[in-house]
């Protein structure tokens, strides 16, 4: 065999090896999206909570349509319009940038519900009831309202009377802020601003966006998990409501921060998938029904000590956000079964 064979052939092997270790890792990739056969249980849903307005106060309800963008009321608990999680959201009137409780706590006492066919009410304390018509792209104004790092998300502004109404009530003017409404017409895109989430959380995509929610369609928390931090806490009273979870699990086998290990959920007919950890603000320092802020920033403080992210955020965490990859029904006590990673 000439040297030139030789060296042919070299290239060849190598060539081969190259395609060889393509072929397994497009093998393993897709291996990870394939949704399993085997579950375990590991509890029951016990709370399922929806949250009609970003920063808003929660409902709770007994069953919820499980959609790629998040939770939205069935039409057997609500026929003629069902509400969506974070479907609405305040934003700044000077530039279009969200505001959340973060920033303004009374937000949190703000119920949204259905009137009638084509309008929300809107109520909180010492204020009158705001009815609000279902806004559309052909009589509304449709802007760009920018959330978290800049990323520009399509909304439709919902009118002159909501504006009226927000800026009264959370900055005591008449003007400031707007309300803007998101009808599910247009999917988010983070490629431009959440790189460094992409990069690192390799199963967070597009697909796992929620409306208005800071990022995945769907957060799920472990109610031994609160308990266990409750446990840490002296005089301060929390509950999973600090963390404005979409789905409560318990269970009385169920270990205290398990939900880290599980790589697929299974709710009813149902499947999520892990993406991300929750990394955690200072919004669980706001009681969720009062507004009244935790002096010792508890129970942030606590989860400071314990329970950090290895993400690229240096935050706490608690939870797991979800994306949605088979949507369905989910009801109160359904069991919760888990594959794991």
């Amino acid at each position: 065999m000439t040297v030139a064979q030789i060296a042919a052939n070299t290239t060849v092997l190598a060539g081969a090896a190259v395609l060889a270790y393509l072929g397994f890792q497009f093998f393993q990739k897709k291996k990870k999206e394939i949704i399993p056969w085997n579950w375990e249980e590991v509890g029951s849903l016990s709370h399922l909570y929806i949250y009609p307005l970003k920063s808003g106060h929660r409902m709770e309800v007994t069953r919820a349509e499980c959609t790629e963008v998040g939770l939205k009321q069935t039409e057997e608990d609500e026929k003629v319009l069902q509400l969506r999680d974070r479907g609405l959201v305040v934003y700044a009137e000077r530039n279009n940038e969200f505001r959340t409780a973060r920033t303004y706590p009374q937000l949190m006492q703000i119920d949204i519900s259905v009137h009638d066919e084509k309008h929300l009410a809107i109520d909180a304390p010492t204020m009158r009831t705001l009815y609000v018509k279902i806004p559309n792209n052909t009589d509304n104004k449709e802007i760009k309202i920018k959330l978290h790092k800049g990323e520009e998300c399509y909304s439709i502004d919902c009118g002159d009377e909501a504006a009226l109404w927000f800026s009264r009530y959370i900055l005591e003017k008449d003007t400031g802020l707007r309300l803007g409404y998101h009808d599910g017409s247009q999917r988010r895109d983070i490629t431009k601003t959440h790189n460094k989430y992409l990069e690192f959380y390799k199963n967070l995509t597009n697909s796992s966006i929620g409306l208005y929610s800071d990022l995945t369609s769907l957060l799920l928390v472990n109610q031994t998990s609160v308990n266990d931090l409750k446990q840490r806490i002296s005089n301060t009273t929390i509950s999973a409501n600090n963390f404005r979870p979409n789905l409560v699990v318990d269970g009385l086998d169920l270990k205290p921060y398990t939900e880290d290990t599980w790589e697929w959920i299974k709710i009813g007919d149902v499947v999520l998938r892990n993406v991300k950890d929750c990394t955690r603000c200072t919004m669980t320092t706001i009681d969720p029904d009062t507004s009244i802020r935790d002096k010792n920033r508890e129970p942030l403080a606590t989860l400071e000590k314990y329970r950090m992210s290895n993400g690229p955020d240096a935050l706490p965490v608690m939870g797991i956000n979800l994306e949605v990859r088979k949507t369905g029904i989910i009801k109160v006590g359904d069991k919760v079964l888990v594959s794991k990673k």
